[in-house]
């Protein structure tokens, strides 16, 4: 047993021990790990990160609870698992510890995302690709309005919150349907968290043809008109014969095939 599994196993029964405050227990133990990584609640490896950045935090402490992440772990089919809005691909490398998946595709426009992200699949042995763009209805450089301390919000919709801007390179449907091409009649795992680019990107993927290989989606769906856009995206899904499976609040949504 490794010095940092050895933390990483203190840090879980704490976690699993209190009531209240376990994500911030699990993070005040686990920084006693040694090299340049720790494991993450959720038993992957992630490379030493600055820890003002929220999503860095819920990423290692298990912030974003268990549903998807047993999902992930329980499909019994061979797939191929789709990572929209990555950032440090906690769910790519989740899905990667479950012996029936292929291949992990992962995207994300940020630019300082991809040396984590690459050092993250490397340190987990991940059989995948990471692409350092996002997938929008055009192909166009964008601005991207970033937080600074939660890496995970970076939207191309403006807020109250965010000010501060970079350009950003966003891909149509003929990059992703060139780039699905490589793996025909598969069985695909969509995860998409993209800030307000929802109905965006699954109109891309509508466009591209590979919702009719799609098993699910797991979708985080936020927003100032969240019931009109909830709507609209169900419809959508309904209309390619996804049905609403499980509802995870506060705005998580997976989708099956009927």
């Amino acid at each position: 047993m490794t010095f940092n599994y050895l933390i990483f196993l203190i840090s879980k029964f704490f976690y699993m021990l209190l009531p209240l405050g376990k994500t911030r227990i699990f993070n005040i133990l686990i920084r006693l790990s040694i090299k340049n990584w720790k494991y993450s609640y959720y038993k992957v490896k992630i490379i030493n990160q600055n820890f003002k950045d929220i999503t860095y935090r819920l990423c290692l402490g298990g912030g974003y609870g268990d549903f998807y992440s047993l999902y992930l772990k329980r499909i019994s089919k061979k797939f191929i698992f789709l990572d929209f809005g990555s950032n440090l691909g906690i769910y790519s490398l989740i899905a990667n510890k479950n012996p029936n998946c292929n291949f992990i595709l992962a995207f994300d426009p940020l630019p300082e995302i991809k040396k984590k992200i690459i050092k993250n699949f490397r340190l987990n042995r991940v059989k995948g690709i990471f692409y350092n763009v996002g997938i929008f209805n055009k192909n166009i450089k964008q601005k991207l309005y970033i937080s600074k301390n939660h890496s995970g919000a970076s939207s191309v919709i403006k807020s109250k919150k965010m000010h501060d801007h970079i350009d950003v390179v966003l891909k149509n449907h003929l990059f992703l349907k060139k780039i699905i091409s490589k793996y025909k009649n598969n069985n695909y795992v969509i995860k998409i968290d993209v800030e307000g680019a929802e109905h965006a990107i699954i109109n891309e993927l509508e466009k591209s043809n590979i919702l009719k290989n799609v098993h699910s989606i797991f979708i985080e769906i936020r927003s100032p008109n969240l019931s009109f856009k909830k709507r609209n995206i169900k419809a959508q899904l309904n209309k390619n014969n996804f049905f609403l499976k499980r509802f995870i609040k506060p705005h998580d949504y997976l989708f099956e095939k009927l």
